[in-house]
């Protein structure tokens, strides 16, 4: 950490920022060995290949600021960052790049738990970033592994357009499949029942090198056969996207954190499930299915998810994280939307026009009725 970039606010609490992904890494995985809670969009070992690879491609820059106890040097908060450019506002963000599900700081011994202890973490955090424009923390979870957010307390604080799909299997997968109704039931049991029709079933965590690139390689064709219309809108098959993936499930697999599995039936692979684990919940991040009617009809996407459940809860996880797009199939398990929320805070007033829009937005979703009567008065 450099001594000139040390920062302080009229509080309790001091702030420190760090520049560069030696440094920021380094300070995680020394972090990583104490007590802290974080997500694992927020260790090291995913953060490790976004911020050396991804964030080189793109031309950002990876920061992060760590905040503690003025008094006591105890860790509250330190939060992975990046900062890009855009229409002349310097943007920092978490670091995310658009590939992590959920913002979200670590939260060390001291992290505050009161609205007004939220208050000083965020002038502390301007203070760090007082040279940039806007700080944009979206899509955070309220709870980070069993203790509240102090950054969704902030007043700046408002409800995310997103959400979060999180199930947590209290016995078995068979009872949880049995306690969506009997039309759920059958109709899972009708799925497998074609699946070994098609030829004979196969489920399997894709384990050494070849396995693994393999795997890969069909999630992004099956994932690039059901995007084809969405043109430039579609950027995970991108080179600099591609490789990311292709490190953090290289890297991550060796040490037990990225796994992706495969479903077939004899030698055709009708879904592709890529996800992390951490802390007894395993996130599912991408997921593939064969686009041909004959598979679809199988529900494939909705088997591998099944047997992916059954994998880990033998394994002791038993929290499935589905992240944050609505799809039905995710409905299908019986998950309810869990609300996560955004803090965009300006840091210079030229991103006051920015953020005053984000709020009124922000302030609009919470009025359904009134967003559809400006959607047909436009």
């Amino acid at each position: 950490m450099r001594p000139d970039a040390a920062f302080s606010a009229d509080s309790s609490l001091e702030a420190q920022r760090l520049d560069g992904a030696a440094v920021i890494l380094e300070r995680l995985r020394e972090l990583e060995c104490g007590s802290c809670r974080a997500l694992a969009f927020q260790r090291s070992d995913w953060l490790a290949p976004l911020y050396q690879s991804l964030a080189v491609s793109l031309g950002a820059e990876p920061l992060a600021v760590e905040i503690k106890d003025a008094a006591t040097g105890a860790l509250a908060l330190f939060v992975p960052l990046m900062r890009t450019k855009s229409n002349g506002l310097k943007t920092v963000s978490a670091a995310s790049l658009g590939v992590s599900d959920y913002s979200a700081p670590v939260l060390g011994p001291a992290a505050p738990k009161t609205a007004a202890g939220a208050a000083d973490i965020v002038n502390v955090l301007k203070g760090a970033l007082a040279s940039d424009d806007v700080l944009d923390l979206s899509n955070m979870p309220r709870v980070i592994d069993g203790e509240a957010n102090p950054l969704a307390l902030a007043s700046q604080a408002v409800p995310s357009r997103h959400a979060a799909h999180t199930l947590t299997i209290e016995t078995t997968v068979d009872a949880m499949i049995a306690s969506r109704g009997k039309k759920y039931r059958k109709e899972s049991e009708r799925c497998f029942r074609l699946l070994a029709e098609k030829g004979t079933p196969s489920f399997r965590r894709a384990e050494t090198a070849p396995e693994i690139a393999h795997a890969y390689a069909v999630l992004e064709a099956q994932q690039a056969s059901r995007r084809a219309d969405d043109g430039d809108r579609y950027v995970l098959d991108r080179p600099a996207y591609a490789k990311f993936y292709a490190d953090a499930l290289r890297d991550g697999s060796a040490n037990g954190s990225a796994h992706i599995f495969t479903l077939k039936a004899g030698d055709a692979t009708g879904a592709v499930l890529f996800g992390i684990s951490h802390q007894g919940t395993f996130t599912l991040l991408r997921i593939s299915t064969a686009q041909d009617d004959a598979w679809k009809r199988l529900s494939p996407g909705r088997l591998i998810v099944i047997e992916t459940m059954r994998h880990f809860v033998g394994r002791g996880i038993t929290t499935f994280d589905m992240g944050i797009g609505s799809y039905a199939f995710k409905h299908g398990f019986g998950i309810e939307p869990q609300p996560l929320t955004d803090l965009i805070v300006p840091l210079s007033a030229k991103a006051w026009p920015q953020v005053m829009l984000v709020r009124a937005k922000a302030k609009l979703r919470q009025h359904p009725g009134l967003m559809r009567l400006l959607g047909r008065a436009s």
